[in-house]
């Protein structure tokens, strides 16, 4: 079977090469820039934004399955371009080629009131991040209903490569202002389960809303005070802050209902004291 990964150099993307199961898998994955020597992958660099380019790039791989995790933040016109018009660009030339598509979502398309959310609850989402990404998952249906759309929560890892830990220790460093929320709760998952569900979801053929998210639900405090002892931080040194000191709306708890991954996966999505516990003593790094 041949697999298509788009952000292959991006965290999850990463990780998704780095696992690579003992399968007789064909992989492309798609780079922006620092794109590693890796025996069996075939890397392609692709602008999402450019509908040819992504269309061309995919017959040429002709892969069964893409698993799309590349997105942006980077303001409203990225949001548009990358987030939402790449994600359809992407759709499109799956539809072409008869390709299964994994498309990855967010738990910020929710309001945060009425968590846990399962699958199907209502959308709401109040930041423009979470608006473009409901727009991209509305966009893949219409083109492609059979696609799987996997909500996951903020991806963390045992390094600070990911964001959400990068986050964690530019405050604790003093190179970051503010602080940490006490007062918006996300379903941590860690990067390396959210990888081994999604190679799972390779082989099935599940159609539809699928939420990953990690076991435990925690505040971004509590989440960093966890991890800030593992890259040799004081957890003491991590301030707390309120939704209401920010100046834009913010969710207070996107919690994932994830009981229906848990149903059909073997993969077990850990909270992060799971993780944490499974590592023993505590990893000091500078």
């Amino acid at each position: 079977m041949r697999v298509f990964i788009t952000g292959g150099t991006g965290y999850l993307g990463s990780a998704l090469l780095r696992q690579r199961p003992g399968q007789p898998w064909v992989l492309g994955a798609s780079y922006v820039s620092g794109a590693p020597a890796l025996p069996g992958v075939e890397w392609v660099r692709l602008d999402i934004r450019d509908a040819k380019a992504v269309e061309a790039t995919l017959a040429r791989f002709r892969p069964a399955v893409v698993i799309h995790t590349a997105y942006s933040k980077a303001g409203p016109e990225a949001l548009e371009a990358i987030t939402v018009q790449g994600s359809a660009h992407v759709a499109q030339a799956c539809a072409k080629l008869g390709a299964r598509l994994i498309h990855l979502s967010t738990d910020q398309v929710f309001d945060g009131e009425r968590p846990p959310y399962a699958e199907s609850a209502l959308p709401n989402p109040i930041t423009p991040y979470g608006r473009a990404k409901l727009e991209a998952e509305r966009r893949v249906q219409a083109i492609l209903p059979e696609a799987t759309l996997v909500r996951t929560s903020l991806i963390w890892g045992l390094n600070p490569l990911d964001v959400t830990s990068q986050m964690v220790l530019e405050i604790a460093d003093g190179k970051r202002a503010g602080g940490l929320f006490v007062d918006e709760y996300r379903s941590f998952v860690f990067v390396e389960d959210l990888a081994q569900a999604l190679w799972e979801l390779v082989s099935l053929n599940f159609q539809g809303v699928l939420h990953l998210g990690g076991a435990e639900v925690l505040s971004r405090l509590e989440f960093g005070r966890l991890i800030a002892p593992l890259h040799g931080r004081d957890p003491a040194r991590l301030p707390a802050q309120r939704r209401a000191d920010f100046p834009e709306p913010r969710p207070a708890n996107c919690a994932l209902d994830s009981s229906l991954a848990r149903s059909l996966l073997q993969t077990r999505l850990r909270g992060v004291r799971e993780v944490l516990r499974g590592l023993g003593p505590v990893r000091q790094q500078p």
